[in-house]
């Protein structure tokens, strides 16, 4: 909905009902699924990865402050500052690395839209006239802001 509302444009329930008749239209149900795979897919990698650094950057830091001052596990664990620095920190590498397969799921998403006109036949399709129209730095393209709304959220989420 966000790349169809045009000045002057439909708005409310009338854009939804619009938009969903125009998908139906043009592609049947597979229309309301475009990039559903991609975004399953995108989604393990994510949390692995961000699960995966936070419980390891967490023991290391648990187990050093063990050391260094002499207490308990218990004693040694992180404070919300911590917390919250170590959930950005693995959010951030964990959104980094699947960000262009959530790129390449926006734009199959977005396809034959006003604002994005280009079609893609499928995620192969995606890739190659992405990596060839704007090299592999089209594939991160977006990222600094993606950070700039994940990096927040995990941090809250993880204090």
């Amino acid at each position: 909905m966000q790349s169809e509302t045009v000045k002057g444009g439909l708005h409310g329930n009338a854009l939804i009902i619009d938009t969903g008749k125009r998908m139906w239209a043009q592609g049947g149900y597979r229309a309301f699924y475009r990039g559903l795979t991609m975004g399953v897919v995108g989604m393990f990698p994510y949390a692995a990865i961000d699960l995966g650094t936070f419980e390891l950057v967490k023991k290391t830091y648990i187990a050093r402050n063990v050391k260094r001052y002499n207490i308990s596990p218990e004693d040694a664990a992180p404070g919300a500052v911590a917390t919250a620095a170590i959930g950005g920190a693995s959010g951030a590498l964990g959104a980094s690395i699947v960000y262009p397969l959530n790129l390449l799921r926006t734009r199959l998403q977005t396809q034959g839209t006003k604002a994005h006109p280009r079609t893609y036949t499928g995620i192969h399709d995606v890739w190659q006239q992405t990596v060839k129209g704007e090299g592999y730095r089209g594939l991160f393209k977006g990222l600094t802001p993606n950070l700039l709304k994940v990096v927040p959220a995990v941090s809250i989420v993880s204090s």
